[in-house]
């Protein structure tokens, strides 16, 4: 792409996102000539952004009338972002006693396409801390937060992910790092079959990863919680345990029913 085109780019979507901040609560809808004036752009300019962004569902047009309003792709974003700062809200109670219990580190994340984000972390007890932090991407595939929620997924949202894992690649980053898809899906039914998930040196030697699924009240995977730490100092049964409860209390809060 030359200069000249991707300047051009960029400006368009530059005034498309200047568009959707036109829409407050004092002003939910506006007409095209509306826009095309508070904008200062021409209404061929203007209706051509409007309808891209009508295709994708950031805008709709109100039926019977020439009024643009929000649409379902804003109010999907506004849900995903009130979903996490719910969860990140919720998870601290369990986080906290997971520390005080077991000393380790404990995380809460998500998946964002074939990455773990850490919406928390707290801190092991131990003077040695390993190299995590909120808001780190990791692979899904060798941690205990990713892996959960990648069994938990529907098959085709699940396959899809796997198979953008392995145009990727697998990278070794332990001993035991899945090293292809077969072996990833063989983890995830395992996963999936007791409810947790185990990871000895696949993110990082030396290192235990024990995870637990979170549920919201549409019974949906939307988060995991772990515990983290040396080989030596994890006891996978009581730790196991442990994680699992905080994991169900996580998502009673969250409106689940078991």
């Amino acid at each position: 792409m030359n200069d000249i085109k991707k300047d051009y780019t960029i400006q368009t979507v530059q005034n498309a996102m200047q568009i959707l901040r036109l829409f407050t609560v004092e002003k939910r809808e506006w007409t095209l000539s509306e826009i095309a004036e508070k904008k200062t752009m021409s209404i061929s300019t203007t209706k051509r952004l409007l309808k891209v962004l009508e295709n994708y569902r950031y805008l709709e047009r109100r039926s019977g009338t020439k009024k643009y309003r929000l649409g379902l792709s804003i109010l999907r974003l506004s849900g995903i972002v009130t979903t996490t700062m719910e969860i990140h809200r919720e998870a601290q109670s369990s986080l906290k006693k997971l520390v005080n219990d077991f000393g380790e580190a404990v995380h809460i994340g998500i998946l964002e396409g074939t990455e773990t984000v850490y919406l928390d972390k707290m801190e092991s007890l131990h003077p040695v801390r390993l190299s995590s932090h909120t808001g780190k991407n990791n692979p899904a595939y060798c941690t205990g937060c990713g892996k959960v929620i990648l069994a938990f997924k529907e098959h085709t949202e699940q396959e899809e992910i796997i198979k953008t894992i392995e145009l990727q690649g697998f990278y070794q980053f332990g001993s035991k790092t899945v090293r292809n898809a077969r072996e990833l899906k063989s983890h995830l039914n395992q996963i999936k079959k007791q409810g947790y998930a185990v990871c000895i040196d696949e993110f990082s030697e030396g290192i235990t990863s024990i995870a637990a699924p979170v549920y919201d009240y549409n019974e949906s995977v939307v988060a995991s919680i772990s515990i983290t730490g040396p080989n030596n100092r994890i006891d996978i049964p009581l730790f196991v345990e442990g994680v699992v409860k905080a994991g169900k209390d996580i998502s009673e809060s969250l409106g689940y029913i078991y």
